[in-house]
């Protein structure tokens, strides 16, 4: 219908105009059970909770042995990052943007090979793959979908993010506190396997930082963390055939204050994107 009133017609075609500049926020579909409000992926067994929220934002979370959820300060952050080597040799990290994301797919308990799409920081696509695999283990996987217009060679990195596990302990310089913090960690390890068959157990209480560059020389395959933090319940990141991992401490603390392990696969091996982390709580 045409308005009579021209200036009416005017007013209405600005508004339209106005509209269409409007930014769409793009958002990941939502569970519609009450537990799992603002999830896109939620899935969890006896030993974690595992949730993918409608933008993007990815945890894991360990239960105790009474099946309580333990707290945010011990969650496992999981995200994407797209790493840029410049020619200068600069090294550029590309984070998602979370309005970015979109999946065909709709909002499930049960991930089984879940496809999101989005972009990162430098309008870089990906995509990154979801499986809640049978023995309890989640499967994730991914692969850039276009970096020709960055500068210089981008790989796609899938990192885990293992937190402060003792943020809340009392360091107040006591030694009869001191020595009951030394008790409950004195069992703590991380165990790593190495792409070059060699296992190694780190004491997480403290590390050189030469070790760790010689681990991330060769390369990491799997590596199991158990930290009393997590009430006996142990984690085991897995690299398939063509990828690796590397370790990176959050600070220059011990590894029980934060670490992280940056996976990758190798492009020239798995061209298909086909290589996978596996991440299990036991």
């Amino acid at each position: 219908m045409i308005l009579k009133n021209p200036m009416k017609n005017l007013c209405l075609a600005g508004l339209m105009t106005a509209v269409s500049m409007v930014p769409v926020r793009a958002e990941l579909p939502m569970l519609s059970e009450k537990d799992w409000l603002g999830y896109f992926v939620g899935s969890d067994n006896k030993n974690y909770q595992f949730g993918v929220s409608t933008m993007g934002k990815i945890q894991l979370k360990a239960k105790s042995k009474t099946g309580a959820v333990l707290g945010q300060s011990q969650a496992v952050d999981i995200g994407i990052v797209v790493e840029e080597t410049q020619a200068d040799g600069k090294v550029v990290e590309r984070k998602m943007l979370p309005e970015s994301l979109e999946s065909a797919q709709p909002a499930t308990r049960k991930p089984e090979h879940v496809v999101i799409r989005g972009k990162v920081t430098g309008d870089v696509g990906f995509e990154m793959t979801i499986t809640g695999g049978k023995s309890g283990d989640i499967l994730l996987g991914g692969k850039l979908l276009d970096s020709s217009q960055l500068k210089g060679t981008s790989k796609f990195l899938i990192v885990v993010k293992f937190p402060n596990a003792y943020a809340d302990a009392k360091k107040d310089g006591d030694k009869k506190t001191e020595k009951t913090f030394e008790e409950k960690i004195k069992k703590d390890r991380l165990q790593l396997i190495l792409v070059d068959k060699k296992r190694l157990k780190i004491e997480t209480s403290g590390v050189a930082v030469a070790d760790l560059t010689q681990i991330n020389s060769v390369g990491i395959a799997a590596a199991q963390l158990g930290l009393s933090a997590y009430q006996g319940k142990e984690f085991e990141v897995t690299a398939s055939e063509n990828s690796m991992m590397k370790i990176v401490p959050a600070g220059a603390g011990p590894l029980h204050a934060g670490f992280t392990l940056s996976w990758s696969a190798d492009s020239a091996k798995d061209p298909k994107g086909q290589a996978q982390l596996a991440v299990k709580v036991r």
